[in-house]
């Protein structure tokens, strides 16, 4: 299949390997970006107005409403259900321009841990690894997620992971989160396609490129769950 940018999306799912390769002659790292963004944008524009009630309720008897003054979950719910057009297309673009500059300063991190591995990967190499990589999870896996959340009108129960395997898959429990956040198999796979990503572009073994990607992503997600557990 020729090297162009379908080439690659079906070199993604099916020959991650050969997708790597020409990653490496040619990182394209843009293309793969600004389709997550596009993505990413159309994804919150039509889960916001099921995102925003649905996270406010479920902050009802968290911690930090607790320490909030009376009234303010009140407001606060009030509000998510009368979010206006303009607001929804704002936040759209906010969060869809964010998801992409993560996924860059994700990628720039991974190289920097691939080097001091002694992988031979470029900055610009390890921007096309890991920018074609999260296409899986904030590409695919949002694709995949959207009819699921638009007929249950719900975000936080739908799971692509192990969470989705737990009897009583409460959001708000600890369990979800961790599960939710360390067990998504979306997640998993586009870290695998990266191990193999700077196994092919920066000549490194499994295991070096295993922990160049799995550590950091690991140590990055962590204070996250800790927040979200801690004052759910």
């Amino acid at each position: 299949m020729n090297d162009n940018f379908f080439g690659r999306l079906a070199d993604l799912i099916f020959k991650p390997t050969r997708l790597m390769e020409n990653v490496g002659a040619r990182p394209s790292w843009w293309q793969p970006g600004l389709l997550i963004m596009i993505l990413t944008v159309g994804f919150t524009y039509l889960t916001t107005p099921i995102a925003k009630p649905e996270s406010v309720e479920m902050m009802r008897d968290s911690k930090i409403m607790e320490m909030a003054p009376e009234g303010t979950w009140q407001k606060a719910y009030d509000d998510a259900l009368n979010v206006s057009q303009t607001q929804i297309l704002v936040e759209s673009g906010f969060t869809g321009f964010g998801t992409w500059l993560a996924v860059i300063v994700f990628s720039l991190i991974l190289g920097f841990f691939a080097k001091m591995s002694s992988g031979t990967a470029t900055m610009k190499q390890a921007l096309g690894v890991g920018s074609w990589a999260a296409v899986i999870p904030f590409g695919l896996g949002l694709v995949i997620k959207l009819p699921l959340i638009l007929v249950t009108e719900s975000v936080f129960e739908v799971n692509l992971g192990l969470a989705a395997l737990l009897p009583d898959a409460d959001p708000s429990t600890a369990i979800y989160k961790v599960l939710a956040n360390y067990g998504d198999l979306m997640t998993w796979w586009g870290l695998i396609v990266m191990i193999v990503g700077f196994m092919v572009v920066g000549k490194m073994s499994k295991n070096a490129a295993s922990v160049s990607v799995i550590l950091p992503w690991a140590l990055l997600t962590a204070p996250l769950v800790i927040f979200a557990i801690i004052f759910a």
